[in-house]
């Protein structure tokens, strides 16, 4: 007989040893939430973790309730049966047209029937029955009245929107997050979520509310404007709207101070993360040593093959705006490292298997586990660098890359062979459209001279850097 779900528990997990709260998303959000939406309480304690999930869980619903939002909502074939009957209604004659309407006040009437309640109305002509629709049936009538007056729904056409896109599925994410930040402050502002509601003067206080009432960081304000901004544009080459009253406008960025910037690490830090012991040892770190000796983005190590080994050299995928994969050189010091891992698998096989994939419904890379095994294990080391108000550390795994560039500068290898090594874009037209690259043996020279600390726990000391941004 199956074991009854411990109410007391709802929502809540043990990983290592602490609660965390889960819910499960519906099927038709997966593309955009994951399967799960999962937070830390950070603590070990029931009591402190049931605290904690009376404050998440309605946040979970309302992200959820975004989604539904975004996507066009839970009746949004009521809404296109709107749409089509609006657009029939343009070119029908007077017999369709009131049939038309017809059907559709008798549509109204079913929809504020549904769960309606009767009560008795005392009248001089005696007691009669008044209906009390829900209130969720009059607004839902009240917005398929405007629909079929002329007015659209801003999110009627999104999830096409979305679909249009040529980008991963991960970055999809962004647009019904900030779709559903401007639904939240039209909410706010009593303006009804149509097309036709967004004019020049509702957008600039859109904009003036994102940039100085809302809590998150510039870069993320950009962000979400940027892919408003850019819906309205592929509405109004579609004629869906009338024009785009985002189009001149923009965020100022502010001021930051140049030592707020992430970082490399340190030699001192590389060699206390290389000498620690992860619960996921040798697994976690060899990932790190091949970063550390190639610069290599977290994804690109994770996803490598074994027949991307070949002569002595990494084939890594495509990142960022790379145009195509990317050959680098074997450091001498990833010879042990890559003999173990390559021998007897054949080319398709993971050169790291061990970090498997995430389930089939998310979209998130597969180095997403990694990433969070990795920022525990730097925390538990105490190699972070954190301020009051940062997302995240300035040192983090993209530290590695930082890293092997700084060092690579200080062996004095010229700036062009260091961006091809490392797949940055390089300078002007004559090398970075022209130019075949430079020889496979230079760079791989130019590798070998990146030497990483003593690992055995010698004291280190650090190279003076030239930036004081750098020092601090």
């Amino acid at each position: 007989m199956p074991r009854k779900p411990d109410k007391d528990k709802a929502y809540l997990t043990v990983h290592d040893g602490v609660w965390r709260v889960s819910m499960g998303v519906p099927r038709e959000l997966r593309d955009q939430l994951g399967s799960r939406l999962v937070r830390s309480t950070g603590t070990k304690s029931l009591g402190e973790a049931k605290l904690a999930r009376d404050l998440i869980v309605p946040q979970f619903k309302k992200k959820i309730e975004d989604a539904w939002t975004a996507r066009g909502g839970k009746r949004n074939s009521l809404l296109a049966l709107t749409l089509e009957t609006r657009r029939l209604l343009e070119t029908a004659d007077d017999n369709l047209a009131d049939f038309m309407i017809q059907g559709a006040q008798e549509r109204y009437e079913e929809i504020l029937n549904e769960g309606a309640t009767w009560v008795d109305e005392h009248t001089p002509d005696g007691i009669i029955q008044r209906r009390v629709p829900k209130p969720e049936a009059v607004k839902m009538v009240s917005e398929i009245r405007r629909v079929a007056a002329g007015d659209t729904p801003i999110i009627y056409y999104h999830q096409g929107f979305v679909d249009s896109l040529k980008i991963k599925a991960r970055s999809k994410l962004d647009e019904p997050r900030a779709l559903s930040i401007l639904l939240d402050w039209m909410e706010s502002q009593d303006i009804e979520p149509f097309i036709e509601n967004i004019n020049k003067r509702n957008a600039i206080r859109f904009l003036d509310w994102l940039d100085a009432d809302t809590n998150l960081s510039w870069a993320s304000k950009a962000k979400y404007f940027g892919r408003i901004k850019f819906y309205w544009a592929w509405l109004t080459r579609r004629e869906y709207a009338k024009e785009n009253p985002f189009k001149d406008l923009n965020l100022d960025k502010p001021e930051t101070e140049r030592a707020d910037d992430e970082r490399p690490y340190t030699d001192a830090e590389v060699q206390k993360l290389l000498m620690g012991s992860p619960m996921e040892g040798r697994r976690m770190l060899d990932v790190m040593m091949i970063a550390a000796l190639t610069g290599a983005r977290l994804d690109a190590v994770i996803d490598l093959k074994v027949g991307g080994l070949r002569n002595g050299y990494f084939t890594f995928k495509a990142q960022k705006k790379e145009r195509g994969s990317r050959d680098v050189p074997v450091h001498p010091d990833l010879d042990e490292i890559v003999a173990r891992r390559i021998a007897g698998k054949a080319p398709e096989d993971d050169l790291f298997p061990e970090w498997g994939p995430p389930p089939s419904t998310s979209v998130k890379p597969r180095s997403s586990y990694f990433s969070k095994r990795y920022t525990k294990y730097t925390s538990d080391l105490g190699v972070r660098d954190e301020e009051p108000g940062r997302r995240r550390s300035k040192i983090n795994f993209h530290s590695w890359r930082r890293w092997f560039i700084t060092k690579l500068e200080r062996a004095r290898v010229r700036e062009p062979l260091i961006a091809a090594i490392v797949g940055h874009k390089r300078p002007g037209m004559t090398l970075g459209l022209y130019s075949g690259g430079p020889e496979f043996m230079e760079a791989q020279e130019a590798i070998a001279l990146v030497k990483l600390p003593p690992l055995d726990g010698s004291p280190i000391v650090e190279e003076r850097s030239l930036m004081p941004r750098r020092r601090s």
